[in-house]
């Protein structure tokens, strides 16, 4: 072979080899490729004979009911703005009890993508307050990632006490639907029962919305940078409309006759709204107000009536 050949073959191989070099490292720098669809257990925590957490004010949900609406606004966030690319999975969508280990069984069978447990938190000091996320351990990478990004909207968009994310060895034991589940786990606690001022929050509908956006968001933001998985052309979450503040007066689990002599004492219309799979199903309310100082002063006279326990509630 002449030498102008063997210059020009080494031309050639060396020429290939770069493209080849080139395309490699192409290829390791693109992003992941997205999934067609994610699946997502959402877990809403206790149930039917297990209440959970006890209401630390008369009228306000048992943890079992909070938990269920909370998770199912959840779902529905995710549902509207991931359509088609994110499989709600749900273990329990009433109330019912659910054993831990068939909730788990039930994530491990579908080979979920992720799992988020919800829950709401006590504690025997009342001023306690704020939102914890928990994982396994600190081996659960994504978990932790997951899980920290869950803090940082309910810190950053949601306006929340942020109490950190928490690992077995915080707690000093063992939750069997994190240490058991085989993909990314996550426990999120949304506030303290114990604590009034945030029971109610917790039970308002502006408070449960508020705290599903930011899980939502957090999930969203999280698949949307591992997945390459992103949120529908149509938009936003809305902006809630105007509030309204209404009068509790009465919460029943048997519906309550309008008429009665001691509803009539208050001097006022009185509304009755029926809520399906809460402890009490019933509830009264009179008045509604486009603001608190009105809705104060309805308070006012309402708790010279028999219903000393009357308490102003927040619908937007």
């Amino acid at each position: 072979m002449k030498i102008t050949q063997i210059i020009l073959v080494s031309l050639l191989i060396s020429t290939a080899s770069l493209a080849i070099g080139h395309d490699k490292n192409k290829i390791e720098s693109k992003p992941p490729v997205p999934k067609k669809m994610v699946t997502l257990i959402i877990d809403a925590g206790h149930g039917g004979h297990d209440p959970g957490n006890l209401n630390g004010s008369k009228g306000m949900m048992l943890e079992k009911d909070l938990n269920l609406t909370i998770a199912k606004k959840l779902g529905d966030y995710i549902e509207e703005f991931l359509n088609g690319q994110v499989n709600v999975i749900y273990t329990r969508d009433k109330d019912q009890f659910i054993a831990l280990e068939n909730r788990v069984s039930v994530a491990n069978s579908k080979k979920a993508d992720y799992f988020i447990s919800i829950h709401c938190n006590s504690n025997n000091k009342t001023v306690t307050n704020g939102t914890e996320t928990h994982v396994h351990n600190a081996n659960s990478t994504v978990g932790i990632n997951l899980a920290n990004e869950i803090q940082n909207q309910f810190l950053n968009r949601a306006g929340r006490n942020s109490r950190g994310v928490k690992i077995k060895h915080d707690r000093g034991y063992n939750l069997m639907v994190l240490k058991d589940s085989k993909m990314p786990a996550v426990l999120v606690e949304c506030g303290f029962m114990s604590n009034v001022t945030e029971e109610a929050y917790l039970n308002s509908d502006k408070g449960q919305s508020l705290i599903a956006s930011a899980i939502f968001r957090a999930f969203r933001d999280y698949i949307e940078k591992r997945h390459g998985i992103k949120q529908n052309s149509h938009g936003a979450i809305q902006k809630t409309k105007t509030p309204r503040y209404k009068i509790q007066i009465l919460a029943s689990n048997t519906p309550v006759a309008i008429d009665m002599p001691d509803f009539k004492l208050i001097g006022a219309k009185i509304e009755e709204i029926k809520l399906e799979g809460n402890t009490f199903n019933y509830k009264y309310y009179v008045g509604n107000f486009e603001n608190k100082k009105e809705a104060r002063k309805m308070l006012k006279r309402v708790l010279e009536s028999p219903f000393k326990d009357a308490f102003i509630m927040r619908f937007d």
